[in-house]
């Protein structure tokens, strides 16, 4: 399977929105989609499912996952970690549309219940980390990994572990399964990273083709 590094894969987003003319949300949607019918292989709608984002677009894409979850009849409750001044344009779009399909949607860490979780899904922070974790969404990874009934879904990478580094940056998600999209990211070639990551799931959104 082909590696792509963080910086790799940002470059080859830009060239299918920049050179086949397909918008970021097209992108994200399909990104999304791909990872619920993924996760609707094992969960059924008696699971409660919460929804880890954070303020980036892979934030974004796990709010999408959420909202569609959502239309689809699941228990699903997203929390929103960071400040909202903060979140990319992608992400607060996918929180206005989640809003608008009456999503329950909560940015107070206090207020998400992980203990009773049955599954979770992570998207805090993707494969882009540069620093290591610190503030709420290191209190979010920790609450994610000691929520002992729930399968958890890492969306690209698990959070904490950096694509451009290819090593944990400090604290991580360890996740039961990471979906990503068109090739793997630089880390999960590594023996050492395997019990992060969990299985791996590739899949293909309909945009990636061998350069």
């Amino acid at each position: 399977m082909k590696t792509l590094t963080a910086e790799q894969m940002y470059h080859y987003e830009e060239t299918i929105m920049n050179e086949k003319n397909v918008p970021s949300i097209v992108l994200m949607e399909c990104a999304s989609r791909a990872v619920v019918q993924q996760m609707k292989k094992i969960i059924t709608k008696t699971d409660t499912i919460v929804i880890a984002a954070g303020g980036g677009n892979n934030g974004g894409d796990g709010i999408a996952v959420g909202r569609i979850l959502h239309n689809e009849g699941f228990q699903v409750e997203i929390f929103v970690a960071g400040n909202p001044d903060h979140h990319s344009e992608q992400n607060r779009l996918q929180q206005k549309i989640a809003k608008a399909y009456q999503a329950v949607i909560k940015t107070d860490l206090s207020e998400v219940d992980f203990t009773n979780a049955t599954v979770i899904v992570d998207a805090l922070f993707g494969i882009g980390l540069n620093r290591p974790v610190k503030g709420e969404p290191l209190k979010t990874i920790d609450k994610i990994n000691a929520a002992e009934k729930a399968r958890i879904y890492s969306i690209d990478a698990p959070s904490g572990i950096s694509s451009i580094e290819g090593k944990v940056l400090g604290s991580c998600v360890i996740a039961d399964e990471t979906i990503t999209f068109g090739f793997y990211k630089h880390g999960m070639e590594k023996e050492e990273l395997k019990g992060y990551f969990g299985e791996i799931t590739v899949d293909d959104i309909g945009f990636f083709y061998e350069e």
